[in-house]
């Protein structure tokens, strides 16, 4: 883990002690991506015999990953499978991969804990055919899928990608962070240090998995810190901060124009304005919004400080975006780690919408109603405790707010931890009033 952690460091950019020359590096550029000889995309599914490939023709790489069970994404990876007129083009001149399962996540070269926000079920990657990082692409937030990425932005990307790819001063620059060692074997999530941990605690459907999702190695990475009980629900959940949180709205189709500045904000303060256009941060170069988010999210957990690069009309300008105590708070609600993951507090049911029984049981509109599903779990500490699927639950130690599915239990896990005392008020099939209580069990 030690390696791992020391290896995203260095992607980061701290390889190198010299200031990287930003005003070169985000001027015209110099070089020109080679006329593709292929009219097609061809989708490649063997990772190692992609990157030889690369390595042979000297393209760049785009490598995504699907989680093909979660449906968020779904449409947007049909759009880049599907491509189009527009697209292909630049498709056909990166080596292009998708993998399908979080177990074929080779660690040594895809940096996820730095890199990637694996809640999302699509996440793209491009690399240079040596495997270091230039950048990635994808990421949503609490409104939708879509807010975030577009195939447009995606093409935007592309399109300075190869720019950066052709330059030919792009080695003497030396900031794609380090090039990864591909002779060894690769380096799975089942071989992190936090796997067998969440493994045992999973339940057994989990476990006869084939594959590994995306969120589930989220939990794997958090494991060892949920273990030891040094994991803060209250500060390590805030993860991939938007940009908002400084202060700036980007162009989603764009990703990199600023279209406002929030008057007294981080980024008002550090002097840019609209129709800037952000190039690198924190050490790296950015090719999409996505890569500015990376940016704060590997920035700093209270208050201090980030360097960032524009341009405006042509003309490069720099400053720092210096932040305060508890600037990186979103809203995690959609986050399956943070609603039902290892860290979470659990109900011991899921809570599933009730319908007829609100107007019979006469539930006003702004208060609770929820359907406890627990299947055929009799051994969860709910249904020990008397809760049964019948039951429609009314409030929660007192409180009652209208909340179901991931939004209820991202409510639960932001109120209770585990240990905690749980009163559920509940109505039964009669409409009968009751309480049922019992203990969230530790974690192990």
């Amino acid at each position: 883990m030690k390696a791992l952690l020391f290896s995203i460091a260095l992607a980061f950019g701290a390889q190198s002690a010299t200031m990287p020359p930003w005003k070169e590096i985000l001027g015209p550029p110099q070089g020109k991506a080679p006329a593709s000889t292929s009219v097609t995309v061809t989708w490649r599914t063997n990772l190692a015999g992609a990157m030889l490939e690369a390595r042979q023709k000297n393209q760049p790489l785009f490598v995504t990953f699907r989680c093909l069970p979660c449906k968020q994404c779904a449409d947007f990876d049909k759009e880049v499978l599907e491509g189009g007129p527009d697209l292909d083009p630049l498709l056909t001149q990166f080596i292009t991969v998708r993998l399908t399962d979080a177990a074929a996540i080779d660690l040594g070269i895809f940096l996820v804990e730095g890199f990637a926000d694996l809640d999302l079920s699509w996440w793209g990657w491009f690399l240079s055919p040596e495997g270091r990082v230039y950048g990635v692409f994808g990421g949503r937030d609490h409104v939708s899928d879509t807010t975030r990425i577009s195939t447009r932005a995606l093409m935007a990307s592309l399109l300075r990608v190869l720019a950066h790819h052709y330059d030919p001063r792009r080695a003497q620059w030396d900031i794609d962070g380090r090039a990864p060692d591909l002779s060894g074997e690769r380096q799975s999530p089942r071989q992190l240090p936090g796997y067998e941990g969440w493994l045992s605690q999973t339940h057994e459907s989990v476990r006869k998995q084939s594959c590994l999702h995306c969120h589930q190695v989220n939990d794997i990475l958090r494991q060892p810190a949920v273990a030891a009980k040094t994991f803060d629900k209250r500060r390590d959940f805030d993860v991939w901060p938007l940009p908002e949180n400084v202060g700036l709205e980007l162009d989603r189709d764009h990703g990199l124009l600023v279209t406002n500045v929030v008057s007294g904000s981080s980024a008002d303060k550090a002097g840019l304005k609209a129709g800037d256009v952000l190039g690198a941060a924190g050490g790296r170069r950015c090719f999409s919004q996505t890569d500015f988010r990376g940016v704060l999210h590997r920035g700093p957990r209270g208050a201090g400080e980030m360097e960032v690069w524009w341009t405006r009309d042509a003309e490069l300008m720099s400053s720092k975006l210096r932040v305060a105590e508890g600037w990186r708070k979103t809203i995690p609600d959609w986050r399956a780690s943070f609603a039902e993951g290892i860290a979470s507090a659990k109900p011991g049911f899921f809570p599933m919408p009730v319908k007829s029984r609100r107007e019979r049981f006469k539930i006003p509109a702004d208060k609770m109603a929820v359907d406890p599903y627990m299947g055929s779990n009799t051994n969860s500490h709910a249904y020990k405790a008397g809760l049964r699927s019948g039951h429609v639950i009314t409030a929660v130690n007192g409180e009652s707010p209208n909340l179901i599915a991931r939004a209820f239990l991202a409510w639960f896990t932001h109120k209770f931890d585990p240990g905690d005392d749980v009163r559920l008020s509940v109505l039964d099939q009669n409409g009968q009033q009751r309480e049922v209580t019992y203990q969230i069990p530790l974690q192990r």
